[in-house]
């Protein structure tokens, strides 16, 4: 069961990336009547696959677009926003997750979807509450990744995580004083929990994980970007799996 909206996207690679993956799920692609010399390549991919392409004054791109940074392009997407969490958890060959807890930054959001397209992970689950979720502003800073990437929306992640560890998952969490992440066995099925760069993980989805991993520092300042973190450890995840 999955949720449906239409949303504005804008900027040329999420553009691209939804007409190369769900081009039917695009009601129109809008270029500015003054960025039309430059755009003929994504305009060309569109009218390949079907979709319809309308030149937009600039000003009204820039409407839709909440005064984005938008490169002269928007497009208007009926899409599946988020995918059904048992309904994937369930698969077999579903071995990687991605738990993001209270993330609200949706710069920050972006970057993560763009490491879990770049690693492969399986599913990223967001709780409902407390959380950016799968808005223009992070569409637009995954550069596209948001259109290839399974995000699950839960109401509690303790549940989530409860659920996982039936289905065979040791549940790891990104704080600190925890293990090195090479100092753990990640080739079975892993779900991997990151947090707020404030306040870190709550409490009562810490209590849930099965264990902790840190990464080692070396340098002056405490903490890596939650972004960087995470994709530190996804590398570390999919390096042992495969």
């Amino acid at each position: 069961m999955t949720t449906l909206r239409a949303v504005i996207i804008y900027g040329v690679n999420p553009v691209l990336e939804a007409i190369r993956s769900h081009p039917e799920r695009i009601r129109y692609v809008g270029v500015a009547r003054e960025e039309t010399a430059r755009h003929q390549r994504l305009m060309s991919e569109a009218k390949r696959a079907g979709v319809a392409v309308r030149n937009l004054a600039l000003d009204q791109i820039d409407r839709l677009a909440g005064r984005g940074v938008h490169n002269g392009v928007v497009a208007e997407v009926s899409e599946t926003a988020y995918a059904d969490f048992d309904e994937i958890v369930e698969k077999e060959e579903t071995n990687f997750v991605l738990i993001i807890d209270s993330i609200t930054d949706p710069q920050n959001f972006g970057a993560i979807l763009r490491v879990a397209d770049g690693f492969g992970v399986d599913l990223v689950v967001i709780p409902q509450h407390d959380s950016v979720g799968l808005t223009p502003v992070a569409v637009k800073a995954s550069a596209g990744a948001s259109e290839w990437v399974q995000v699950a929306e839960v109401t509690n992640l303790s549940r989530a995580i409860e659920t996982l560890k039936k289905r065979g998952f040791w549940i790891y969490a990104a704080a600190e004083n925890g293990e090195r992440p090479d100092a753990i066995d990640f080739t079975g099925k892993v779900a991997l929990v990151v947090g707020n760069e404030g306040k870190g993980i709550r409490r009562n989805v810490l209590d849930h994980c099965d264990r902790t991993v840190t990464i080692p520092m070396s340098g002056h300042v405490e903490s890596f970007n939650v972004a960087t973190a995470t994709a530190i450890l996804c590398y570390e995840v999919r390096r042992q799996q495969r």
